[in-house]
């Protein structure tokens, strides 16, 4: 691939998701009426709307804890690994080398 194109994908992808994250946020505010309704029927769809927002709202928020955790997670892990992979080969390189025995 044409080094051009590589830096222009870096470039362009990024970008796109910021611009789509930030037309997210200006959808997520919640649409409340202006003037009340007396129709019951308007009360109720009004009500589920809003309880759908949060709902989502809430979901989103659980989401990003459980990625912030995973994240950490896999973190904790990969330095885990790191480290006991660190410790067996400086083990190995201390201790002495086994003699071959000769039939």
């Amino acid at each position: 691939m044409n080094a051009n194109k590589m830096k222009a994908r870096h470039i362009l992808i990024p970008s796109l998701l910021m611009a789509l994250a930030g037309g997210a946020m200006a959808q997520s505010a919640p649409a409340t009426s202006a003037v009340p309704s007396n129709d019951p029927f308007v009360q109720k769809r009004q009500a589920d709307a809003d309880a759908k927002a949060e709902y989502k709202a809430q979901k989103k928020a659980a989401k990003a804890e459980y990625k912030a955790d995973k994240k950490a997670a896999r973190a904790d892990l990969k330095q885990e690994k790191k480290d006991s992979t660190a410790q067996r080969n400086e083990q190995l390189a201390n201790s002495p080398a086994p003699k071959p025995s000769t039939p």
